[in-house]
């Protein structure tokens, strides 16, 4: 009897390694981009959030600033701030600020908070 010469199994084998190869990576492709979209969807999330608040703290700046000018104080302090009378104001030489501060010059012309010629009730 003649023997039969078996055909390779090896092309086959290839084959089919070489198939599958590309199926896992088709599927990881697939995979990448599904985690990519969620992660954009995310940041669109992230942004509109960020701008809702960026929004809101522009809004609470204009109300401080609003709060902040003067007519607008005035008008909240109206009927309880009044300016000091004559008895209420109590005016201090520059020789009471020595006799009391002594000979150390805590307070003089070259800082920042000296005498400016200015006493209370003069303006």
């Amino acid at each position: 009897m003649a023997k039969k010469k078996k055909a390779s199994r090896f092309p086959l084998y290839l084959t089919l390694a070489c198939a599958m190869m590309f199926g896992f990576g088709a599927l990881g492709i697939v995979w990448m981009r599904m985690e990519i979209s969620k992660v954009a969807k995310h940041c669109r999330e992230l942004e509109d959030r960020r701008e809702i608040v960026s929004r809101e703290v522009q809004d609470l700046r204009g109300e401080k600033s609003r709060s902040l000018r003067p007519s607008t104080l005035a008008a909240m302090v109206s009927g309880r701030l009044f300016m000091p009378t004559a008895r209420q104001t109590m005016h201090v030489s520059e020789a009471d600020m020595q006799r009391r501060l002594g000979n150390r010059r805590v307070v003089g012309a070259n800082t920042p908070l000296g005498t400016q010629g200015e006493f209370a009730g003069t303006r």
